[in-house]
């Protein structure tokens, strides 16, 4: 199946390159020119993939990504940016983008990023659950089968779905779990964490729910 590629970006020619070259290698193609007419397109039609620009007019590709986040479209984003920093490229991972590619880019080096975000995503949407959590019991229904929570776990796994599809540091992760004035340690949060997997992953070597963001924390994708 033909995979669907969102181009957002303000600069016509930037634009022109992208699309004549992904089209040529087999996938269609939609365009913005800015924020809004990108979220508009979102909301109109599913796409497999979007190339999103940090520095767009209207709204910007950051701000678009974290509505996209907050709506729980987990379309896999790649940031076309032109700003090298180590500042925005976490900006954009803890917004939930998939990959990022620098201004100028090779059209080989972007075709290759896609692929390998195509790869990976599509099978992660191959281990898709439904999650249903029983505040009341403090459990969790996971595609029909219940399973028991400790009040840790419970408390933790409340905390991700609520942010679902958002990377989340160690660090917010414990203050809002644990709280700022708790005597526990932060390495708790990656002992519960461990905890939960066993419980919820299928191979918790190679965790589809919720995954690690080395250097940065955790992500549910549910």
């Amino acid at each position: 199946m033909t995979k669907k590629i969102l181009c957002v970006d303000d600069e016509p020619a930037i634009l022109e390159l992208i699309q004549y070259n992904l089209e040529s290698n087999g996938y269609e193609v939609a365009t913005a020119t800015d924020g809004q007419i990108a979220l508009d397109k979102l909301a109109q039609g599913k796409f497999d993939l979007i190339l999103l620009d940090q520095m767009l007019p209207k709204v910007d590709g950051l701000t678009v990504l974290k509505k996209m986040r907050s709506n729980a479209n987990l379309t896999p984003v790649i940031f076309l940016t032109a700003v090298d920093t180590e500042e925005s490229k976490i900006a954009g991972l803890i917004s939930g983008a998939d990959d990022y590619v620098t201004k100028p880019f090779s059209v080989k080096e972007l075709l290759a990023r896609i692929k390998v975000v195509l790869r990976r995503t599509s099978h992660d949407q191959n281990a898709n659950h439904i999650f249903e959590i029983n505040h009341a019991l403090k459990s969790l229904n996971m595609d029909g089968t219940e399973i028991s929570l400790t009040k840790k776990e419970y408390e933790l796994l409340a905390f991700l779905i609520k942010n679902k599809g958002i990377v989340v540091s160690r660090d917010q992760i414990f203050d809002n779990v644990w709280g700022i004035n708790s005597n526990s340690q932060i390495r708790m949060v990656d002992i519960q964490i461990s905890h939960l997997r066993d419980k919820i992953e299928k191979d918790t070597k190679n965790p589809q729910i919720i995954k690690t963001v080395h250097g940065f924390g955790y992500i549910l994708e549910v």
